[in-house]
């Protein structure tokens, strides 16, 4: 067994961890309990599934890069990607819809949730491996790191989008949100739109290089990104400074205080979401 097959069978480990995780969540959603909110425990098991979307597609991002290492170009990872991609979008669009409503209703209200995003950011992914390695990962960085400036111009930009031709495309983009499109065409949910999440695949594709050290280098790199990640969300949401569209506040019982201080915004995920 060669070591790159080693490596994408820990991502698939990682991965079906994750996808546990996850399920504390979403049986919730069955037993008719709100997303969220007190008490605790329920806020907890939402929010330590806050953990898989980025690890679904930051790991997306690194399988890729190790995939590719397997194949004879980079055109046929492309070609990889594209089809994968689009076999996400298709099937999220379908299948997985059909099974979280149970209705055949397809006109009045479709989702677009994690697997479509999974699947744009493939589809964009394999246009950015063209580029130099260490462009792709500092890409993906800026974009994790800069798009919450969107929140200082939100009144203006929201209006504006609002407003344009391209409004529906925005949301698909950016902003999010429920639509119908052409005004009166089928009805798409968006909850995960794309810009964050293109940042989080590309920063995972880059950090498929990682994934190559020798393992005592490699533990320690990681570990130093992740102190390095709890240390910039702490800094950054205790002083208010920048990455989520609203403010922590030291108010009320020290629980409370606690939870609202880990409460980030998902959709779309803000910068401090994804620290």
């Amino acid at each position: 067994m060669t070591p790159t097959t080693n490596r994408l069978r820990a991502l698939d480990i990682i991965r079906g961890a994750v996808m546990v995780l996850m399920a504390l969540d979403h049986v919730r959603v069955f037993a008719a309990v709100p997303a969220g909110g007190l008490p605790p425990s329920v806020f907890l098991t939402r929010w330590v599934t806050n953990f898989c979307a980025p690890a679904f597609i930051f790991l997306a991002g690194t399988g890729a890069f190790l995939h590719g290492g397997k194949l004879a170009s980079k055109g046929e990872l492309s070609k990889y990607l594209l089809a994968r991609g689009a076999l996400l979008i298709f099937l999220e669009m379908t299948l997985s819809r059909l099974s979280w409503t149970f209705n055949l209703d397809f006109y009045n209200y479709t989702e677009a949730n994690v697997i479509w995003v999974i699947g744009w950011s493939m589809i964009i992914l394999a246009g950015l491996i063209h580029l130099p390695l260490r462009a792709i990962g500092a890409l993906g960085l800026l974009i994790i790191a800069g798009h919450n400036i969107v929140d200082l111009l939100q009144p203006h930009i929201g209006e504006a989008a609002t407003a344009s031709g391209a409004a529906h495309f925005l949301q698909v983009l950016y902003f999010g949100g429920d639509f119908r499109w052409f005004n009166t065409g089928p009805r798409l949910v968006v909850l995960y739109s794309i810009i964050p999440w293109v940042g989080v695949i590309a920063a995972g594709y880059a950090f498929g290089i990682v994934m190559q050290l020798e393992a005592g280098r490699r533990r320690k790199l990681c570990l130093t990104i992740g102190i390095g990640a709890i240390a910039l969300f702490v800094v950054l949401r205790a002083f208010n400074i920048y990455g989520n569209p609203w403010p922590w506040e030291a108010k009320g019982p020290f629980v409370k205080q606690l939870l609202t201080f880990v409460a980030t915004n998902k959709y779309p995920a803000s910068l401090q979401f994804l620290l």
